[in-house]
């Protein structure tokens, strides 16, 4: 939720729970990334955007999974299975300039362009689901 940024929270949601309402909503998942994507996905996603700082070679299928690099020195390392350098940001690139360019690549993947893990057929081991409750 602070990756939320001012936007109005318009939804809660259980684990796996099919998402109905429109703009900023959060989802009760673990902390675990394919575990919570998988949440995700199975609430109605069809395009992520994932966050990393440390460089998570994660894909998801058979949602396109957008990776946004938290930092600039990472996504050097990393530039050929990192979609967005986030990390610019702090060189001066403006929050607003930076949302446009998530934006369009959003647009960009939603209209059939491959993500990085897509061209590196990243996801096949990635789905994976949440037993709810205590665990033994």
């Amino acid at each position: 939720t602070a990756k939320g940024g001012t936007t109005t929270l318009t939804g809660v949601y259980r684990y796996a729970e099919p998402v109905t309402a429109k703009g900023f909503v959060y989802m009760d998942t673990p902390g675990f990334d394919p575990v919570a994507a998988t949440g995700q996905v199975a609430g109605g996603a069809n395009v992520l955007c994932f966050t990393t700082g440390r460089g998570s070679a994660y894909g998801c299928k058979p949602t396109p999974s957008i990776k946004l690099a938290t930092n600039s020195e990472m996504y050097r390392r990393m530039q050929d299975d990192m979609d967005i350098d986030c990390g610019d940001v702090l060189d001066g690139v403006s929050i607003e300039e930076k949302g446009r360019q998530i934006f369009e690549t959003i647009l960009r993947i939603a209209s059939g362009e491959r993500t990085k893990s897509e061209g590196f057929g990243y996801g096949d081991a990635e789905f994976v689901p949440w037993q709810i409750g205590a665990v033994m």
